[in-house]
């Protein structure tokens, strides 16, 4: 089997409530040529027994022990083969273009690092409550990127548990080229458990 052009990383923490509607969200992308590697960061819920029926479709890996999201998705990227790459967390979902319309832009723009895409916040009932433009509020997801040189730049620091993109943004400053495509593939749940409610989120600094 030809190595696919894009692997999208879903890295997991307890998320085993939502993790198959994002894998199929994850597995059905149209035009494109992909896989999707889950990199569980030692979940204590049921979240393993979740990527059962999907394991025909999936890559999964687990982390030695519980290192937070940098690192689970370090191991997601030195995993993958593509040669682009994007992060999907478990509780979120994507639509099935998303893959094939960042590729094309990121082929057609050679000197571009990534590019992001819009998102849409919704509700558990999977509502839209808002859109999110990613130039102005951005995340850690939805960004494609060109897997060589995120690699040779350092990939994320694995000490960052959370807050990974704005450190690598900092840390790579004028060597982060980011475009933006204002086209809303991206769907973020909002949820009681967000990682970014936390409050070790909340102290994390950059």
């Amino acid at each position: 089997m030809a190595c696919p052009d894009i692997s999208i990383i879903v890295t997991n923490y307890n998320y085993s409530k939502y993790i198959q509607r994002c894998l199929r969200s994850c597995i059905n992308q149209k035009y494109v040529n992909h896989d999707v590697i889950v990199v569980d960061d030692c979940s204590t819920d049921n979240s393993i027994e979740k990527l059962s029926p999907f394991l025909g479709d999936i890559k999964s890996y687990q982390t030695l022990k519980n290192s937070g999201v940098a690192a689970a998705a370090n191991l997601g990227v030195e995993k993958s083969k593509a040669q682009f790459f994007i992060r999907v967390d478990a509780d979120d979902f994507v639509t099935s273009q998303m893959c094939y319309v960042m590729k094309e832009y990121l082929e057609s723009n050679n000197d571009c690092f990534c590019v992001s895409c819009d998102y849409y916040m919704v509700n558990n009932g999977e509502e839209v409550v808002e859109r999110k433009y990613a130039e102005v509020d951005d995340i850690s997801c939805g960004i494609m990127y060109r897997r060589d040189l995120f690699l040779d730049l350092g990939g994320y620091n694995p000490d960052m548990r959370h807050k990974e993109e704005r450190e690598l943004r900092k840390r790579l400053s004028s060597n982060y080229t980011i475009n933006h495509l204002r086209m809303p593939f991206y769907r973020y749940r909002m949820h009681d458990s967000n990682k970014t409610k936390s409050k070790e989120y909340e102290q994390t600094k950059v």
